[in-house]
Order: structure tokens, then C-alpha cells, then sequence
């Protein structure tokens, strides 16, 4: 069985047959599509990943997560992304992301690459891929809820609808936000305002872009 993940198109999401991915990808401007054998790879395709390449995220737990015990099965996930300059040389992009269940601690995930076409955004491009990939792991535990921790708006008002989105990347963001499904609650915070779980994001975004090869540089596309 294949599995055809749509990341820019009339519906973005997964699909299991060719007819049903064409529907929403033929003749539609800059469509992003991709097959996959299985379901995780066309997940990671749509969080930004590059499927040629293992996840850049931190392994996942070796024992089944437990679930989640808040009301309304929601969680609280803290994000940050960060990009580095280095003269002539290119950017260096880092994200991270860290999902609680009260003071427990359920995941916490890093990676380097942003979609080629958002570096332009700079560390906000970072920034969502945190988002993206932590829903992304959510839904696949079947968790349905969550509470977002933030430091840039644009990451709620795109999603939201409230701004508009200019650019292929933030349309791209804003119709996979849709395609999630879940129920968001979303809490801008003050960056580097002192706060413990920020402060651990915002190292660990750091932390990944100085991490970064140059063959891992800034893109999930050749």
C-alpha cells in the first residue's frame, strides 16, 4: 500500500489511493506532493521532513507513552526556533519543541530543517517546524488537544486565520494547521523573559542550528 501525502493542495493531508491525491493536486498552482510505503514517512513529509533523510528529532521513547491524564486529553507544548548567520557562509536553522502532561514531561524533539522555500522567514520558519512536527507526534498518540507555548504571533495568527498569508510557506503552515484536526489553545509568552520552559526551547533551537552540517543547511528539497 502507498501513501500519498499532500503538503500544498486543495486539501493537504494523506491519502491512500493516487485518484483521491490527484483530486487535490492537479492543476493546482505550486502543488507539493510526494508517495510514500508508509505512514510515518508521509507524516514526517508533511511535519517538513525531507524523506531521503532520517528525522532529525531525538529518538522516540522506547516504551509506549503513556496518555495524557489533563482534562480534555490536552497537553502543553513549548516551541522555539532559532537561525543562525554566519557572514557569507549559509544560515543555519535549529527548532525544537518540548510536549508536557502537567509536569511530566512526554516528548521533547530537535531538528535543522525548514522547507526551502522559507528561509526567507528565518528563525520563524524554524519556528513553525517545531509546531508542525509536535502535532504531528501528538496525533500519532492520539492525543487531540493541546496548549501551545509561544513567543512569536504569527505562529497563532496564521493558524487562526487572523493574519493573512502572504507567501507560499505561511499558506502552506496555515492549511496543514487546518488538516490537524485538533483542538488549540494558544499562549504567546515573552521571549527570554526568564521563564524555565522557554529558556530550555529557545537552548535546544540554538543548540541544533549549531548543530547543523552544511549538507543539512536551511532545506528539506533539494
Amino acid at each position: 500500500m502507498k501513501f500519498y501525502a499532500v503538503r500544498h493542495g486543495r486539501r493537504p493531508g494523506i491519502y491512500t489511493t493516487w485518484p483521491a491525491c490527484e483530486a487535490q493536486v492537479k492543476r493546482f498552482p505550486q502543488a507539493d506532493y510526494k508517495s510514500f510505503s508508509t505512514r510515518e514517512q508521509a507524516e514526517s513529509f508533511l511535519a517538513g521532513d525531507r524523506a531521503a533523510d532520517a528525522p532529525a528529532s531525538s529518538p522516540a521513547p522506547a516504551t509506549p507513552v503513556p496518555a495524557p491524564t489533563a482534562r480534555g486529553n490536552a497537553v502543553q507544548i513549548w516551541v522555539d526556533g532559532s537561525c543562525l548567520e554566519q557572514g557569507d557562509a549559509p544560515l543555519k536553522f535549529g527548532w525544537a519543541y518540548v510536549i508536557l502532561d502537567g509536569e511530566r514531561e512526554l516528548r521533547r524533539g530537535t531538528g535543522h530543517a525548514v522547507p526551502a522555500g522559507a528561509r526567507q522567514h528565518r528563525n520563524v520558519a524554524a519556528e513553525i517546524q517545531a509546531v508542525l512536527h509536535a502535532l504531528t507526534w501528538c496525533r500519532n498518540h492520539g492525543i487531540t488537544a493541546a496548549t501551545i507555548y509561544f513567543d512569536y504571533q504569527g505562529l497563532a495568527a496564521w493558524a487562526r486565520g487572523d493574519w493573512k498569508t502572504n507567501t507560499p510557506f505561511t499558506r502552506s503552515y496555515a492549511a496543514r494547521m487546518r488538516a490537524m484536526g485538533m483542538q488549540l489553545t494558544w499562549h504567546k509568552v515573552r521571549a527570554h523573559s526568564g521563564d524555565p520552559r522557554n529558556d530550555l526551547v529557545d537552548h535546544l533551537a540554538k543548540e541544533a542550528a549549531r548543530g547543523a552540517t552544511p549538507r543539512q543547511r536551511g532545506t528539506t528539497r533539494p
